[in-house]
């Protein structure tokens, strides 16, 4: 059964964030987070160890990222599963096929969003499908890349959510799409508004969270901007904050969260940078470039730990390099 109250969502979504923009506290925290994102953008560039470090928070991310994004749709793997997994090392014995699977495609779709950010190719619906596919491993091979079949109706578990008949997902999606191509809304409203609108349209048959947290971050990339990662103990939230705005059309929570993490990562990538380049205390003593990348680690995580006790988690992973860093 279509429907016309998501067709006309979707439709009115552009005017919807313009307006949510013109309110002045998310303008403020717009602008805000825009000037870290340029501050950042303007460390570069990065000598040798500057890029050894950035490559070991990017690979610590990339683990938090991976196992938050299946933990929310109920794989088992631990975190340090997820890691050697990941590092080609283990397969866990007692977790199903399917989790270790799920676990590579969401590390092997990020970085096709990364190469495709990098590109600079365009949202449309060629790349949903492809991200799909990559990303969605422990599927069937017919099941990656292809929506929904006629008469197979995706339900969201514990929501009020009413998805995409199959035969408008094509059409709400490109509505979509084109019309977040069309706006003038700030990059990060169009992002979230795009994975609100995503996870309601539903348009495979499963892996539409992990997927549609990958083209989040796709978004994000393109426009320059860190990407995040969304925890899964806070999965619950995270899931009524997309159902206020799909269902109420309030899109103030998943928002004011969405905005939060981006400046939190921003915020954590000048850390990065500024401590690596900061001149050791007198009484610390560095001798190498491991002794340079343990100051940073410590300095990283003491500035992330405070944070997280002013602001809370609210859904989105962001603690620093705690495993990787200095080795």
């Amino acid at each position: 059964m279509a429907s016309p109250e998501l067709s006309q969502r979707i439709q009115s979504l552009p005017d919807e964030l313009t307006a949510l923009e013109g309110e002045r506290e998310t303008s403020e925290r717009l602008r805000r987070i825009d000037a870290l994102r340029d501050h950042a953008r303007a460390s570069g560039p990065l000598d040798g160890i500057e890029d050894m470090a950035l490559a070991d928070y990017d690979r610590d991310w990339l683990v938090r990222y991976t196992y938050n994004s299946n933990a929310i749709e109920g794989s088992t793997l631990t975190l340090e599963d997820t890691s050697l997994v990941l590092e080609g090392e283990f397969v866990p014995s007692d977790s199903p096929a399917r989790y270790v699977f799920a676990a590579r495609g969401v590390a092997d779709g990020m970085a096709y969003v990364r190469e495709y950010a990098r590109e600079g190719r365009r949202l449309d619906e060629e790349l949903v499908r492809r991200v799909h596919e990559v990303t969605a491993l422990d599927l069937q091979p017919f099941a990656r890349g292809t929506f929904r079949p006629y008469g197979y109706l995706a339900r969201i578990t514990a929501a009020r959510v009413k998805t995409a008949d199959p035969l408008e997902i094509h059409d709400d999606l490109q509505s979509l799409i084109d019309g977040l191509d069309g706006s003038d809304a700030h990059p990060l409203l169009k992002a979230a508004g795009f994975h609100a609108m995503f996870e309601n349209i539903h348009p495979f048959m499963d892996g539409n969270g992990r997927t549609g947290r990958q083209l989040l971050n796709f978004i994000l990339l393109g426009h320059g901007y860190r990407p995040v990662a969304i925890k899964y103990d806070a999965g619950r939230a995270y899931a009524l904050s997309l159902e206020a705005w799909q269902v109420d059309g309030d899109p103030t929570s998943f928002c004011s969260t969405l905005l939060d993490r981006v400046e939190q990562e921003e915020r954590a990538f000048i850390d990065l940078i500024e401590g690596l380049r900061r001149k050791p205390e007198p009484s610390r003593t560095i001798r190498s470039k491991t002794d340079l990348l343990d100051e940073f680690g410590e300095t990283l995580r003491k500035n992330l730990d405070r944070r997280g006790k002013e602001g809370g988690n609210d859904g989105i992973d962001h603690e620093g390099p705690a495993r990787h860093m200095g080795h």
